[in-house]
């Protein structure tokens, strides 16, 4: 199922959230979160911080990997 967000950021901290989603090579679903947890911090008049909370989802490891790379 899809969603769609739209969200209302001024020019500036637009520009911010694509700069950290390129950097940090965020998913979609973490961009959205990162940019809700933004939006609050602004409605709360604290709009520089970037709220500590938030976690991008970490991968989960590969279980058929080995843990040696070297060849068979």
């Amino acid at each position: 199922m899809r969603y769609t967000l739209m969200l209302n950021l001024d020019e500036n901290h637009a520009r911010l959230l694509d700069e950290l989603r390129e950097h940090f090579r965020l998913s979609a679903e973490d961009t959205a979160r990162f940019a809700i947890r933004l939006t609050h911090a602004r409605f709360r008049q604290k709009p520089d911080v970037l709220v500590p909370e938030f976690r991008p989802k970490a991968k989960k490891p590969e279980a058929d990997l080995p843990d040696d790379p070297s060849p068979m």
